[in-house]
């Protein structure tokens, strides 16, 4: 507007990426930091997943889970599969050498069939593809791939290229040829099409298949029966290896260690903002006499002994009293909101209760003694405050990982709940 160009019509943009279906927020402690998972299972994982599980233009729900899912049903069970297979059938049984797809009178027909349905699907693949990428609709485009790769797998499991092996008459042999020849052409265009999505793995897919520089690929001229007969592959290696279900956890662990690392670093932001960080200097000491008045050693310009006190400055430390804490003492102390989702007494304690609280990013079991106060089927739901850094202790045998912030009314210390009159979010910070 400020330069009087031409304004856009329209604007594209995604929606709220969410963390089991809650937006993400540094209060609630629910953020996933790239990292964890770059990690973990790589760029192209993550790529994958943000592109086919979230319909670009609305809000998408992200999970460990559902990207492990994704990424051995997809990845390694699709692409990496496919990969794998093709390209070791070729070098066992061609000694690594793209196929010639021969053709014979005594042929079987439906064989013939298969492989003209596949290149037809892999002709309208191709089409499909590029128009809803045209239409920044990414999800859709990958569901049409991977059902072509699909398809692919379908073909290979049809034709059983294993059992065609085995046998040494010439037209099983031309048939074989042609099976793998259009099982690694269709390769080819799975891998040229999926590029700009997993950039590093179809990278070493195209490498394997002997094909030089993805990145020098011409899209737009994408077609079948471009793959040059007698190429001679590179060495064939996993490209999506599978992952286990301790993954997750193994994630969930690294994501809650960067959770806390984090947060002590923006503690030590605020208190050398609050505090200030350049107190006097070693060769020029300032040092404090009562009244405020600065002491022999002081810089120019500074008041002399005797001279009225004036107010600190901003982020200045200021002198305590024995019964005043500074805010470094405060900050040192986690203060959070929880949600109360189980509660019961403590065999044998008359006043304790074992309670345990969600913050956010964990659910922790705190002992408390507020049984004489609280019935535990009420504070179900109930959200409370909690010291969320305290070292765990154990009581009665039972471990307690923090503890909750309650006031005492009256001569007998009845305890009462810390509350909130507003809705605040589980895991928010107390400053």
């Amino acid at each position: 507007l400020a330069a009087d160009l031409p304004l856009p019509k329209s604007i594209v943009a995604h929606g709220w990426l969410l963390f089991e279906e809650s937006k993400m927020s540094k209060s609630r402690g629910n953020i996933v930091r790239s990292e964890t998972i770059l990690d973990t299972l790589g760029q192209d994982a993550l790529r994958y997943f943000l592109l086919r599980e979230i319909v670009f233009g609305q809000d998408g729900s992200f999970s460990f889970d559902a990207l492990v899912q994704r990424f051995n049903g997809d990845l390694a069970n699709g692409l990496g599969n496919l990969s794998s297979r093709t390209l070791s059938m070729i070098n066992r049984y061609f000694d690594g050498e793209v196929p010639y797809p021969r053709s014979s009178p005594s042929l079987n027909p439906a064989f013939v069939e298969k492989e003209s349905a596949l290149k037809q699907q892999a002709e309208n693949t191709i089409q499909q593809f590029n128009e809803k990428f045209d239409r920044f609709d990414f999800s859709g485009a990958l569901k049409e791939l991977w059902f072509f790769i699909a398809g692919v797998d379908g073909y290979i499991a049809e034709t059983h290229p294993w059992s065609l092996a085995e046998e040494k008459d010439p037209d099983s042999r031309a048939q074989l040829a042609t099976v793998l020849y259009t099982a690694a052409e269709a390769l080819r265009i799975v891998t040229a099409l999926a590029h700009p999505i997993i950039p590093e793995a179809t990278d070493r897919i195209w490498r394997q298949l002997g094909l030089g520089d993805i990145t020098q690929v011409p899209l737009h001229e994408l077609a079948w029966g471009q793959l040059q007969i007698g190429t001679k592959l590179g060495k064939v290696e996993p490209v999506f290896p599978r992952a286990d279900k301790s993954m997750i956890e193994r994630m969930q662990q690294m994501e809650q260690q960067r959770s806390t690392e984090n947060e002590a670093k923006t503690t030590e932001t605020k208190v050398e903002q609050v505090t200030g960080t350049e107190s006097a200097s070693a060769s020029s000491p300032v040092q404090k006499a009562e009244g405020g008045a600065a002491l022999p050693g002081s810089p120019a310009g500074a008041p002399a002994p005797g001279a009225p006190s004036s107010s600190p400055a901003v982020g200045e430390r200021v002198g305590t009293t024995d019964n005043k804490i500074t805010i470094d003492d405060f900050l040192k102390v986690e203060l959070r909101v929880g949600q109360v989702k189980f509660a019961e007494k403590v065999k044998g304690a008359d006043k304790l209760l074992r309670i345990e609280v969600d913050i956010g990013t964990e659910v922790r079991q705190i002992v408390a003694g507020i049984a004489k106060a609280y019935e535990p089927e009420k504070l179900i739901g109930r959200k409370v405050v909690i010291v969320a850094n305290l070292a765990p202790r154990k009581l009665r045998g039972l471990e307690s990982n923090g503890m909750i912030v309650a006031a005492s009314l009256g001569e007998e210390g009845q305890p009462v709940l810390a509350g909130f009159l507003e809705d605040v979010p589980v895991g928010a910070k107390l400053k």
